[in-house]
């Protein structure tokens, strides 16, 4: 027994390092993911101005969006546009 007893702060010891990196690693993946606007390609509303989607989520990520003729799927990327939003490309239309 005192060989348990005697690795036990080793252990406790690599425990809080475990715990201490995996709690700074969610830190970061938080503050990585701000707040993003993206143009949905090919989509205008009523008024003819481009539609917009505002989140959080990360590129590669596939939102659904009713773009006044019903749900339609988009898939956010990493483009940047010149008005600084992102692009957000169409999946269902060219199918």
């Amino acid at each position: 027994m005192s060989i348990f007893r005697d690795a036990m702060p080793e252990f406790l010891g690599g425990l809080a390092v475990v715990l201490v990196v995996a709690v700074f690693g969610m830190y970061v993946q938080r503050r990585r993911n701000k707040l993003r606007r993206y143009t949905l390609l090919n989509s205008v509303d009523a008024e003819g101005n481009p539609v917009l989607h505002v989140t959080t989520r990360r590129a590669g990520i596939v939102i659904r969006r009713d773009v006044g003729h019903g749900p339609e799927r988009f898939e956010l990327t990493d483009v940047q546009l010149p008005d600084h939003t992102y692009a957000a490309e169409p999946l269902d239309r060219f199918a």
